[in-house]
C-alpha cells in the first residue's frame, strides 16, 4: 500500500513509514518508497534517504534510488556518485550505478568507470561491470582487463571472469588461462577453472594442478580431492599420495579424509593404515579422529595415539577423551587414569574445575 502511495505522495508515504516500528516491515516499506520516489524525483528521494538513520536500511534505500536514477539518467546518477565522500556508502552506490550502466551498455559503463579515481572507487565500479560482461563475452572481458588494469585490481577481475567462464565453458577458459603471459595472472585464475572442471571430471582437474605451484596448487588440489572423493575416493586417495611431503600433501590428505569418512569411515581407516609416518599422515589422522569421535570416541582415541607430533597427539587424545567421558564416564575415566597422559592432563580431564 505504501509503495503505491509513494507513487502519488512519496513525502506522506515516507512519513508513515518512519512511524512504523523497527523491523522487516519498515525496511521493506522504506526500500519500496525509495524506488517509487526515484522514478519521479530522484533528487528529492536522495535528500530523503540521506536523512534516514545510518544503517543497512538507508544503504538499501540509497541503492534503490540510484538504481532507478541510473535507468532514467545514467550520466546524472554517475556524476552524483562521484561527489560522495569515500566510504562504504560510495562503494555501494558505485556498484549500484555500475550494474545499471552495464545492463544498458557495457562500453558506456566502462568509460564511466575509467573516469573514476584509481583505487577503490574504480575497482568497486569495475567489478560488477566486468562480471556482467563475462556472462556474455568472457574473452572480451578478459582482454579488456589485461589491457586496462594491473596489480590487485587485475587479479580480482580475472578471478571473477575465470570463475564465470569455467562454469559455462571450462575448456575454453583453460585454453585462455594457459596462454596468459602474466604468470601471476595465470596462477590466480587456474584454481577457479580447475575447481569448475573437477565438478564433472576430477581426474582431468587433478592433471591440471601440475600447471600450478605453491599456494595456488595447494588450494586447487584441496578442491579437486574434495570433489573426487564424492565419486571415487580410492582414486582420489591414490592421487593424493603422489604429492611430495609438504603443505599441499597435508592439506589434500585432510580434505580427502574429511569427505571420505562421511560416507565410508572403514574404507578411510584402511587407507590411513597404509600411510607411512609423516606430518601429512598426522594431519590426516587428526581429521579422522575429529570425524569419528562423536560416534566412537574410543576408536578415535586409539587413532589419536598413533599421531607422531606430540602436541597434536595430546590435543586429539584430550578432545576425544572429553567426548568419551560424556557418553561412558566410567570406562573413559579408567582409560584416562591408566593412559600415558601427563598427570596435569589427567587431572584436568578427571577433575574439571578442581
Amino acid at each position: 500500500i505504501l509503495a503505491n502511495w509513494a507513487g502519488k505522495d512519496p513525502q506522506h508515504a515516507a512519513t508513515i513509514a518512519s512511524s512504523l516500528p523497527p523491523g522487516p516491515m519498515r525496511d521493506r516499506a522504506t526500500a519500496n518508497i525509495a524506488r517509487q520516489w526515484a522514478q519521479n524525483d530522484p533528487h528529492a528521494a536522495l535528500t530523503w534517504t540521506q536523512q534516514l538513520p545510518a544503517d543497512e536500511n538507508r544503504t538499501r534505500a540509497l541503492q534503490n534510488v540510484l538504481s532507478m536514477w541510473a535507468q532514467s539518467d545514467p550520466a546524472a546518477a554517475a556524476d552524483y556518485v562521484a561527489t560522495l565522500p569515500a566510504g562504504k556508502t560510495k562503494e555501494e552506490a558505485a556498484q549500484s550505478v555500475a550494474r545499471q550502466l552495464a545492463a544498458a551498455d557495457i562500453q558506456t559503463a566502462l568509460n564511466w568507470a575509467q573516469k573514476l579515481s584509481a583505487g577503490p572507487d574504480r575497482q568497486n565500479a569495475l567489478n560488477p561491470i566486468i562480471s556482467q560482461w563475462a556472462e556474455s563475452d568472457p574473452a572480451a572481458a578478459a582482454s579488456y582487463t589485461m589491457s586496462n588494469s594491473s596489480g590487485d585490481l587485475r587479479r580480482t577481475l580475472l578471478e571473477n571472469i575465470s570463475r564465470q567462464w569455467a562454469q559455462n565453458d571450462p575448456q575454453a577458459a583453460l585454453n585462455w588461462a594457459k596462454d596468459l603471459s602474466d604468470p601471476g595472472a595465470r596462477a590466480a585464475v587456474l584454481p577457479n577453472i580447475i575447481t569448475a572442471v573437477a565438478e564433472n571430471d576430477p581426474a582431468k582437474a587433478a592433471q591440471m594442478t601440475a600447471h600450478l605451484s605453491g599456494e595456488a596448487q595447494t588450494n586447487a588440489a584441496a578442491s579437486v580431492v574434495s570433489q573426487w572423493a564424492a565419486n571415487d575416493p580410492q582414486a582420489a586417495g591414490a592421487w593424493a599420495a603422489t604429492f611430495p611431503e609438504g603443505e599441499t600433501r597435508a592439506r589434500v590428505f585432510e580434505n580427502l579424509v574429511n569427505y571420505w569418512s562421511k560416507s565410508d569411515p572403514n574404507a578411510t581407516a584402511s587407507w590411513l593404515e597404509n600411510l607411512s609416518d609423516s606430518p601429512s599422515r598426522d594431519q590426516a589422522v587428526s581429521a579422522f579422529t575429529n570425524r569419528i569421535t562423536s560416534a566412537d570416541p574410543q576408536a578415535a582415541l586409539q587413532w589419536a595415539a598413533t599421531i607422531g607430533d606430540d602436541n597434536l597427539r595430546n590435543n586429539e587424545i584430550e578432545s576425544s577423551a572429553r567426548v568419551w567421558l560424556k557418553t561412558d564416564p566410567r570406562n573413559a575415566a579408567n582409560w584416562i587414569a591408566n593412559s600415558s597422559l601427563s598427570d596435569e592432563t589427567k587431572s584436568r580431564l578427571l577433575h574439571p574445575g578442581g
